[in-house]
Parts: structure tokens; sequence; C-alpha cells
């Protein structure tokens, strides 16, 4: 643990002493910006309307940055030719760049969603050997510039550094879908093994060659392997095919001071959320109130080696008003246990008016003594 460090993420997490919790949230649906720019957003935030995370929109509201990241050379090459197969009213088939053929909607459609999966890359190992050849170790193009070091360099006395993978589950699932990845775990067990292998080495030599003075203070992992009735895979199925990746990373981060991991997954993933522990993924985002977790329960289960991250329910920000305070008030034992930065449990849904999301940051900016 690095005690110099000023970022307040870092020394909430750390259980250091500083004056309040970041003040942060975790983005849009474009259909909200889209509803508010007709309820008071500035029309200067038009440019907005279809993203998702936006820098601009986190400024307008005064969302505060915390920490450096180093971005790791983990990206596929070469890449597949983006094809379009068919056009439609309102969407388009086509198969992007990483293989992967779906039918996508337009931005500014307001029932846009998440794309409809046709097929995936992977399906058999003979399809796994091709993909693996598109993510050699040797390749040039995974050399990190020095400049990016001497930019981390000018700021790590002060700031938190973090690295950023995808996790095991979720790059299979990328390579894969979701069904033939349930099927291989049992149909291809050598082939899950060695592709959570390549994905874990890739990763941890990306941290082993960066340059030695840099630190590592934080990994952060995208999943997204939980539904509100739990995860994707079983404790046994992780703890068999997917943590031994989580090991050799966090292992590769821990030489370099690591103390913190972050996992982004939705849904409900308690059942999982000890594997994760036990390779120091210790902070949990965004805890979705309305899949059912209660992170009351969790730190009593797992204690304060467990972090926590969001988990403010969305819904009383639909009703607005006194729902917001008690929202609040049900998080303020939490915020005072320390370790834990609350925010909303996702991004922000349409059905939340401009007016009722200004109040929530007031009113929460009270709450953590920002205001």
């Amino acid at each position: 643990m690095r005690k110099e460090i000023k970022d307040r993420g870092y020394k909430v997490f750390t259980y250091q002493k500083t004056d309040r919790v970041p003040d942060i949230e975790f983005g849009y649906w474009p259909q909200t910006i889209r509803r508010w720019l007709k309820e008071g957003l500035p029309k200067e935030y038009e440019s907005e309307r279809n993203v998702m995370f936006s820098g601009k929109l986190d400024g307008y509201f005064g969302f505060e940055g915390e920490g450096t990241g180093i971005g790791l050379r983990i990206h596929m090459n070469p890449v597949f030719e983006e094809e379009v197969i068919e056009r439609k009213a309102g969407s388009v088939i086509l198969r992007d760049s990483g293989g992967v053929v779906a039918e996508r909607y337009q931005n500014d459609v307001d029932d846009s969603s998440i794309p409809h999966f046709l097929s995936f890359p992977v399906k058999t190992p003979a399809d796994w050997a091709e993909m693996k050849a598109r993510y050699r170790f040797d390749d040039p193009g995974r050399l990190i510039p020095e400049s990016e070091f001497a930019a981390v360099r000018q700021v790590m006395g002060e700031k938190m550094v973090s690295v950023w993978c995808t996790g095991f589950y979720g790059q299979l699932r990328n390579w894969m879908g979701m069904e033939a990845l349930s099927y291989a775990f049992y149909d291809y067990p050598e082939m899950v093994h060695d592709m959570v292998e390549h994905w874990a080495e890739l990763c941890a030599r990306q941290i082993e060659r960066l340059a030695a003075d840099i630190p590592i203070d934080q990994v952060s992992w995208w999943e997204d392997m939980a539904s509100k009735n739990g995860p994707l895979v079983s404790p046994g199925v992780f703890r068999e095919f997917l943590q031994p990746g989580y090991h050799r990373v966090m292992e590769a981060a821990r030489r370099r001071g690591c103390v913190l991991g972050i996992v982004d997954c939705d849904g409900n993933p308690h059942d999982i959320v000890g594997n994760w522990l036990e390779e120091g993924v210790n902070i949990m985002f965004p805890l979705e109130v309305a899949a059912g977790v209660d992170p009351y329960a969790w730190r009593r289960e797992f204690g304060r080696e467990l972090r926590v991250k969001g988990g403010i329910a969305k819904a009383p920000l639909v009703e607005g008003g006194a729902a917001i305070d008690r929202e609040l008030e049900r998080i303020r034992p939490l915020l005072e246990q320390g370790g834990c930065i609350p925010h909303l449990d996702h991004l922000v849904p349409p059905d939340i008016s401009f007016r009722n999301y200004c109040t929530y940051l007031e009113k929460k900016r009270r709450l953590i003594g920002r205001s």
C-alpha cells in the first residue's frame, strides 16, 4: 500500500484517512441524455446524445476523476474485416472487427439496446487455434511506448496507477458467446483451459514488461457474468477454469505493489464473490440493488476485505422527493463503515428526469460532505 497517494478513492479502499469519498457516477443511457436535452440539459451537450460514458457530461455535473491508467496492449491483431451483411429499417446486420455477427440498432432509436448476437468466431478447438494466432505474445504492437511511462511518472507520486483487463469469462464470451461457452466447459474443457491460460499470459506479460519503476495499485476487470438469479457459472466452475487466470495476473500485479482489484459485474454475483476475494479482487461494482444485491449482507459475510462501489438504487430517483432521501439514508451506515464509494448501481435510465437526477446529486453531495 502506498501512503503518499492523494487519490480519495485509493485512500477509501485502503482504509486510510481522507476528508471524504470521491464524487463519481457511472454513465448514462443515450435515451436518458436525449430526454434531458428536452428538460433543461444545455443544448451544447447535444453532441453527447448517443454517448454512454461522456467525459463532457461528467464535467458538466462536476464529477471527480481519480487516478491514472496504463493501457495494456492486449488487443486482437489482425482484426476481422468488418462486413455489412444486411441493412434493415433502424438496424444493420454486420460482422464486426471481433468477428461477431450481430444485428445492431441505430443509436438514435429510443428502443435501441444490446445487439442481437447471431454468431461468434470461436465454436471449436480449430476455431480457437485461428483466434489464438491473433493474440501473439511477440506482436510488436504490444510494446508500450516510453512516452506513456513518462506521463505516469509525472503523477504516480500522488495518483493511483491502474491497468484494465477484460475478465476471463468476459473475454471467452466475446470469442464464443454465452451459450457456446456454457457448453464448452463440458464439451471442450482442454480448450477452455488453454483459452484462459493464453489470455492470462497475455495480460500478465504486459504487466511484467512495464518499466521497472512503474507501480500498479489497482487492476480493473470487466466481467458482466451474472443475472439477477446469480452468476453464469458455479463457484466450482469458476475455481477450476477461471480462477487460475485471475491468480496469474493478480500475482504479477502484486509484485508491483498492487493491493486493489475491482470487478465490474452486473446482476447478482454473490456466489463467486469469495472466489474473487481469494485472488485480491476486492472491490465489487456496481452492486445492482434491483438484482437483489444487499451490500450490508455482503459486508457481514465477507468483512472489511470486501470493498463496495455503487449500490444506490435507481428506482427512488424515478419517484424523486422523499424517496431519494430514504435511499441515501439507507446507504449512510455503509458509507460510515469505510471501504465504500456510493453511486447509482448502473447507467442512469431514461425514466429518471433531469430534475430528479440533479436533486439526487445535490443530496448525495451533502451526504458525502462535498457541498
